[in-house]
């Protein structure tokens, strides 16, 4: 029988929800200020819609850099 090692299984639990919740919120905030910029841009509130159109895209860009290091990490272990 296998001796089980609770703290890395601990450690694995922990990391993977925070990652999901993680990538999951950032996500989110992609569609948020897209959408957000659209109705901004659509009133003619162009300093919104660029700010909205800027929280999109930062959270683009650091949704985009979480899932390539992801599969990094997925490739490099095993």
């Amino acid at each position: 029988m296998a001796a089980i090692d609770f703290h890395a299984l601990g450690q694995v639990i922990w990391v993977s929800l925070v990652a999901g919740v993680g990538v999951s919120v950032l996500f989110s905030l992609v569609i948020f200020g897209a959408d957000k910029a659209g109705d901004a841009r659509r009133e003619g509130q162009e300093g919104q819609a660029l700010a909205y159109g800027a929280l999109a895209a930062v959270a683009m860009v650091v949704f985009s850099v979480a899932v390539v290091l992801g599969v990094i990490v997925m490739l490099r272990k095993g």
